[in-house]
This record gives C-alpha cells, structure tokens and sequence, in this order.
C-alpha cells in the first residue's frame, strides 16, 4: 500500500487548456497533454498513489478517464475527484476533507499540483497538504513551507524533494 499521494489538476496542468464542455465525445481526445506530463507520472508511478483533483463540474468520471487515456495518462491515476462528484469546487475545505477522507491520508503525506494558484495551492495547503505551482504563463516563483513552484512539468520529482518527499 502507498503511504503517500501526489493529485494533479486536469486543464491548464495535464492537458494544456480545459476546453468547453460540449457534451459526451465533445473532442477531448484533441487537446494536447502538457509537455512532459505523461513521462512524469509514469516516472513518479511507482511510488506514488495518483490521482486528479479537478473543479469539472459536468464531467463523469468516464469521460473524464477517456480523455485521460487519449493523453496516456489515463491508467496512471488511480482516483479522480470532480467538482461535479463531490458538490464544492476547489478551494473549499469541504472538497479536499472528502479527498482526504478517501485517501485515507493525512494532509501531510498528499501532494497537489495545479496551475491555479488560489485553487490548488492555496486551497491544499489550507487543508494541510503540499503543493506544487505549475507555471507555465510566467516567470513568476512562489514558495513557503509546504508550496514550491515549477515551470516544466519534468522539474516535478525535484520539486517534490524539496518539499522533503525522498
């Protein structure tokens, strides 16, 4: 059983943009992984329980996972927790307690990585967890005790070294 757990946001962090919602089959399947995410998890995979931590709020879970495995990143993650599954977006407490709950973890052995400061960083570290800026928009760096930041995707197992995860 892994002790530990690393959650990734899924628009603007494992695929480039978060298109609009169209319905089933709305053409997912064409918007581009981020660079070096699909090499990453697979790298973190084996000891890392994964999963996605996203604020879809039309989405099943089905659909969501197909577009996951059109970017080879589908099978990788083994929980997926939605807007639309829970009932409160990120940042909300009640939506990283119910992660948390599930995960069976506590807040200091998860990880969440996301593009959106306020929602992924600053709502995770609220709740007592890591967390890791992806920023891909600009140059800008944040850090503090529990939060780090990144620009490339693939700088994400140093990251998580820095934030004392060996």
């Amino acid at each position: 059983m892994k002790d530990r757990a690393i959650l990734f946001d899924w628009g603007g962090t494992l695929m480039e943009s978060m298109p609009y919602y169209l319905g089933p089959g709305s053409g997912w399947s064409q918007v581009p992984p981020v660079e070096g995410a699909a090499q990453t998890l697979q790298l973190l995979r084996s000891s890392w329980l994964m999963g996605l931590a996203s604020n879809a709020s039309e989405s099943e879970e089905g659909e969501i996972r197909k577009s996951l495995e059109c970017m080879g990143v589908g099978l990788l993650l083994d929980r997926i927790y939605t807007y639309r599954s829970i009932g409160r977006p990120k940042p909300w407490p009640e939506f990283w307690r119910h992660v948390l709950a599930d995960l069976g973890l506590a807040p200091g052995r998860v990880v969440m990585v996301g593009d959106d400061f306020m929602g992924d960083v600053w709502g995770a570290t609220n709740a007592g967890m890591s967390a890791v800026w992806l920023n891909l928009g600009s140059a800008d760096v944040r850090s503090g005790d529990r939060y780090t930041t990144i620009h490339r995707f693939a700088d994400l197992p140093q990251a998580l070294r820095l934030l004392g995860f060996d």
